[in-house]
């Protein structure tokens, strides 16, 4: 919407409405006494009006359960805390239990168990040089030093190696 009155764009963005557990329960509820009130209008329908009120029993009971619910307080604010890590607070909160180190595990969902297989070899072979050069009385500043340095011929070595592999020059 543009006003023509000055130089300036609208955009309207219509507000998102999260409903809550007593109104997803409430409408269910709504829902398949709708579709009972259809199937009562058809002659041959007794059988799919039979389950449908097992249902709408189901879903009765479900609401009573939440109408109790969403006047307790002790529930309510489980809910709102469960909301509010559901929404920005998780990193918060995750972050607030870390002890030892300020960002989170690495996510590792993309690699093949091949490369996780790999990802471990390498993690103990740094390990185990770290554990060498400690028992060889190298500074921690050193070892750390010689660590990153092994880091980085690594990471180089497979670029390399992946450069060679999908290079297609001189393959014919």
């Amino acid at each position: 919407m543009e006003n023509l009155n000055d130089g300036d764009t609208y955009v309207f963005e219509p507000a998102v409405i999260k409903l809550t557990p007593y109104d997803r329960r409430l409408k269910e509820l709504r829902d398949l006494q709708d579709r009972r009130e259809e199937l009562l209008t058809y002659p041959d329908s007794q059988r799919r009006v039979a389950e449908l009120e097992y249902q709408i029993k189901k879903a009765e009971e479900r609401f009573e359960k939440e109408k109790k619910r969403s006047t307790d307080d002790s529930w309510r604010r489980r809910r709102d805390i469960d909301e509010w890590r559901s929404r920005g607070g998780r990193e918060l909160r995750n972050a607030s239990r870390r002890k030892v180190r300020n960002k989170p595990n690495e996510d590792l969902s993309h690699l093949s168990p091949e490369q996780k297989l790999d990802r471990k070899r390498i993690q103990r072979s740094d390990a185990n040089f770290v554990k060498r050069k400690r028992k060889a009385g190298v500074p921690a500043f050193d070892i750390q030093a010689a660590l990153l340095n092994r880091q980085l011929r690594r990471e180089t070595e497979t670029k390399a190696a992946d450069n060679r592999a999908h290079n297609p020059y001189g393959v014919f």
